[in-house]
């Protein structure tokens, strides 16, 4: 498998894509929150849910980003809860 990513760096295994995502790191934190705060609350996400997506990145960051810890922000989270 081989491609390129929007506007980005081309890559021609798994193993280069997997290093690619590996140094930005924190980009791919950003949209994989975004994408499970959407899952989560049945909606697109939007706007309003910057703050909600910053809070669990920085909580999951503590925690060198394991999954458990994205998870775990976003089910103790308000926004969640009253959903």
């Amino acid at each position: 498998p081989s491609g390129s990513f929007h506007n980005g760096p081309e890559f021609t295994d798994f193993f280069k894509m997997r290093d690619l995502i590996a140094k930005r790191e924190a980009d791919f934190a950003r949209g994989f929150t975004e994408h499970l705060i959407e899952y989560a609350l049945g909606r697109p996400f939007g706007f309003t849910d910057e703050p909600l997506l910053d809070d669990i990145v920085k909580k999951a960051e503590a925690h060198d980003y394991s999954i458990s810890s994205f998870i775990q922000a976003l089910v103790l989270s308000e926004p969640f809860q009253v959903k």
